[in-house]
């Protein structure tokens, strides 16, 4: 029999010889604070075969004591007779070692990663492209059968994309043209020619700001929501429906975001030119004192025709990026609400980073055509 010091804070293993059979008796307190006491004990004790385990009344054990015990008992083959506590039970034969995970050199994982991301890219580009040409298939057809043009969905996003967004659009437009006249101001003035601050308010509005500013909060504005309802709607099982219904989705969903958006945006652009406008005026006035009368004058002189029809020629193309991004993200959602999330981001993303690339090649090729 081995046996330890009677110390209530210490546990107490007792070992019995009872024909020809082992008899472990566990007793007393394996807690964190007094488990390490009977570590070495326990490392160096021979549980014979077929060894019958016991627990008397005063044992009791946490998480630390009950682990202990199931990996020397889980190594040991104990007798069917043994009646272990439920903590212990619960612990036995389970694996407590992790294997080791492989570490590739930093210049595999770096050409893996940069791999995965353009072949993904790739993949994204080939599939919204895709989606992009039966978005313009499917609107040659409408155009040329008019019958099938859903008024009532146009009507109603024309309201919710455009009606409802000049608020934000005419408030944003306000500050950026008041901010840029009153920036143009301090800097030109120091050359004595601040009333030009007027003809770099006017090319810059027209040609690019108003536009792309527009544009960009459209695009976080509509075109997530594009996202939002085509996702739930495919959660939901409404897409299956509408084709079970012989129905195309396309025709139902997609047609009319593109031509409501078409409409909606260069609208918005000549709310946000006006509103930029009239902000820029009355920053000039506070500051240089030019007169609203002479201000329009100079503001009519900085520009021309080709000044105000660059910036809008964009806005139908920017309409039909966001319109189609977020539709192509939407059909995109899979299995959860999760996904919804992810793709209403990337749909933002992906939206206002191809309008910044085609405004800049645009910019480039107006430019280079002296327009």
């Amino acid at each position: 029999m081995v046996t330890h010091p009677q110390d209530h804070t210490n546990p107490l293993i007792k070992q019995d010889k009872k024909n020809a059979e082992d008899s472990l008796t566990f007793s007393g307190q394996w807690l964190t604070l007094s488990i390490k006491t009977v570590i070495d004990t326990l490392e160096s004790l021979k549980i014979s075969s077929n060894a019958t385990i016991k627990f008397d009344a005063t044992f009791t054990c946490d998480t630390a004591g009950a682990l202990i015990i199931a990996q020397k008992l889980s190594s040991a083959k104990i007798s069917q007779n043994s009646i272990l506590p439920d903590p212990i039970k619960a612990l036995m034969g389970k694996s407590y070692t992790y294997p080791k995970q492989d570490t590739q050199p930093l210049l595999t994982a770096c050409i893996e990663s940069v791999g995965s991301g353009v072949i993904g890219l790739a993949q994204t580009t080939r599939s919204t492209i895709s989606f992009f040409g039966e978005s313009v298939f499917r609107m040659y057809h409408t155009i040329r059968s008019q019958d099938s043009f859903r008024w009532t969905s146009i009507y109603a996003l024309i309201e919710a994309v455009g009606l409802q967004a000049i608020g934000i659009i005419s408030l944003i437009s306000l500050l950026i043209g008041a901010v840029l006249c009153y920036q143009g101001v301090r800097q030109l003035e120091k050359f004595g020619a601040a009333p030009y601050a007027v003809d770099f308010l006017a090319v810059s509005i027209l040609r690019e700001i108003s536009v792309l500013m527009t544009s960009i909060v459209v695009a976080g504005r509509s075109g997530s929501s594009f996202t939002a309802q085509i996702g739930t709607m495919k959660l939901n099982q409404e897409i299956d429906a509408i084709r079970m219904m012989g129905l195309n989705p396309f025709q139902v969903l997609v047609i009319p975001r593109i031509i409501a958006l078409v409409i909606a945006l260069p609208l918005l652009v000549l709310v946000s030119i006006f509103t930029a406008s009239l902000g820029g005026m009355l920053v000039i006035k506070s500051t240089i004192e030019i007169p609203f009368s002479e201000f329009w004058s100079l503001y009519q002189n900085a520009v021309q025709k080709t000044t105000f029809w660059t910036g809008m020629s964009k806005a139908p193309l920017f309409a039909i990026i966001i319109a189609v991004v977020g539709c192509y993200r939407g059909m995109q959602v899979k299995g959860s609400a999760e996904s919804v999330g992810q793709m209403t981001t990337r749909s933002v993303v992906d939206a206002i980073f191809m309008v910044i690339v085609c405004d800049a090649v645009m910019s480039i090729f107006f430019t280079a055509m002296d327009w």
